[in-house]
């Protein structure tokens, strides 16, 4: 004689393969825990609105069965978003939390504007308030990745920093809020930017405001 718990998961599993309907051409509704809600968390960078529709085919689908996949694929046409988590709160709720990619700074190539991350990935531009104070790049970004990586090793105050300009030889200049000027060399640019952190906390140089390191073992104050 099959026991009740047995014969209650068997009935159970019974009404949900003979309830759900796997034709993925179709929006097919289920009664098996039906997704009513959909909530997505920490979106800044991501068209919220936009998410929402591009996700709305899962409303009353099944919670149980839910295809992880399809969700990918729509979260994949979006620049921002470096990856999601998702959480099924029985009996019909969904809830997705993204994770975005961070920029770092706005890249400007003529009229083109990029946000840029500080692994130096480009991402689509749109304004943003959040992201209205992040120094703009001029010139190419390329080896920006290391130059950030370096700037934060050496805790660097990015805060204060007003725009970087990369130059074709190979080197960069720093721009501060404050309307100061650094020059570096195109290398050995690390303990330069030591001895920068110094030098900015240092009142007898707040009367400088280009700091010129590009010639070899000298410094330049105008």
């Amino acid at each position: 004689m099959i026991g009740k718990n047995k014969l209650y998961s068997l009935i159970f599993f019974f009404i949900i393969f003979t309830s759900y309907n796997f034709d993925e051409q179709k929006k097919i509704s289920s009664i098996v825990f039906p997704i009513k809600k959909i909530t997505i968390e920490n979106t800044v960078g991501v068209d919220l609105i936009k998410l929402k529709l591009d996700l709305n085919f899962l409303k009353n689908t099944s919670l149980f069965f839910l295809r992880e996949k399809k969700i990918t694929e729509v979260v994949d046409r979006y620049d921002f978003i470096s990856g999601i988590r998702i959480k099924k709160n029985y009996p019909n709720i969904l809830k997705i939390t993204v994770l975005e990619k961070q920029p770092v700074a706005i890249e400007i190539q003529g009229k083109l504007f990029f946000y840029i991350t500080k692994s130096g990935e480009k991402i689509t531009y749109s304004k943003l308030s959040a992201y209205e104070k992040l120094p703009i790049i001029f010139g190419n970004h390329k080896n920006f990745n290391t130059f950030f990586k370096t700037l934060e090793e050496i805790n660097f105050k990015i805060n204060n920093i007003k725009a970087f300009y990369y130059f074709d030889v190979g080197r960069w200049d720093i721009e501060l809020k404050n309307e100061t000027i650094i020059k570096l060399p195109e290398k050995n640019y690390r303990d330069i930017l030591l001895n920068v952190n110094i030098i900015l906390n240092d009142s007898n140089f707040s009367k400088y405001k280009i700091f010129d390191y590009r010639i070899k073992d000298q410094l330049i104050l105008q």
